[in-house]
């Protein structure tokens, strides 16, 4: 078989673990709350649960749920920064860490994303309706909050903002996935493939959404300049897709490069998250 068209796999590693609580103590009933993660410098995790989710499962108790949830995720990153060394204590009871697991990804964020999709049957659920909000916990604005604090820590902040905007009297939080005192920028990927349509309605409605920002004074006296950035495969890697693949996704793009040119925005094209992040970096320095 001619394995050419399969891209290269990823070269970033880390080991992960998951987090695992008995809501009843001793009652057998495990739930994955959450996962950890660490590449030797860097550690980072997640709960595995949303916001409604843990509604849905414990109403009124949903509060406490988290509370303690979220310090059991506290210990367990503790744990992992200290490289998963010894045996984890998290100070309550039915809370317990996995087996450690290596794994290849893009970045740290995308490595904590994979160890819940493998042990969090509960990671999905209203993960729809979460992407209709803009607040996707896969997005990519994530993995680029994670990779920035290698450039600049102080940048980390302004990923995943809620900008006001004021329609027709009534004021309105939009979601951004960079916004800075200088830049506006919403980040998605696109790639050849089956789900490429999908990619480019998510990337199209990024710049709508620029759009409202700054037509409804979202955009500080409209100094801002906004951008789409988006994260595709290199030519390289596209050479190797069909032709038929090919075409489709090179005229997607210059679909959304009409789309941001006649709105006076940027748009910019990254390889990987740490490019993307680097990308951010150089634009603030420059501005300055």
């Amino acid at each position: 078989m001619d394995f050419s068209g399969f891209p290269d796999l990823p070269t970033y590693e880390a080991d992960w673990a998951a987090i695992y609580m008995e809501p009843i103590v001793q009652s057998g009933e495990r739930l994955t709350i959450g996962v950890v993660a660490s590449d030797g410098t860097y550690a980072d995790g997640q709960l595995a649960i949303s916001e409604k989710a843990l509604q849905c499962l414990y109403g009124e108790s949903a509060a406490g749920m988290k509370a303690m949830m979220e310090m059991a995720l506290k210990r367990a990153l503790g744990f992992a920064q200290a490289g998963f060394h010894g045996e984890f204590s998290s100070g309550m009871h039915g809370v317990s860490l996995g087996k450690k697991r290596r794994a290849l990804g893009d970045d740290l964020e995308d490595i904590i994303l994979q160890g819940i999709s493998l042990t969090s049957s509960l990671s999905d659920l209203h993960a729809d309706e979460d992407a209709r909000e803009g607040h996707e916990r896969s997005a990519y604005w994530r993995r680029f909050q994670v990779a920035m604090k290698k450039f600049n820590p102080l940048l980390s902040s302004n990923f995943g903002r809620s900008v006001e905007v004021s329609i027709l009297g009534s004021s309105i939080s939009l979601p951004c996935d960079y916004f800075s005192t200088r830049f506006a920028v919403n980040i998605c990927g696109l790639q050849p493939g089956y789900r490429l349509s999908q990619l480019f309605d998510a990337a199209s409605s990024r710049i709508s959404r620029l759009e409202q920002i700054k037509n409804h004074d979202g955009l500080i006296a409209h100094d801002h300049k906004a951008s789409l950035l988006l994260v595709t495969p290199t030519e390289l890697q596209v050479d190797h897709f069909k032709e038929t693949n090919q075409k489709a996704f090179r005229e997607k793009i210059l679909l959304l490069q009409d789309m941001a040119n006649s709105k006076d925005f940027d748009l910019l094209t990254v390889s990987t998250v740490s490019e993307g992040a680097g990308t951010i970096s150089k634009m603030e320095q420059k501005a300055a």
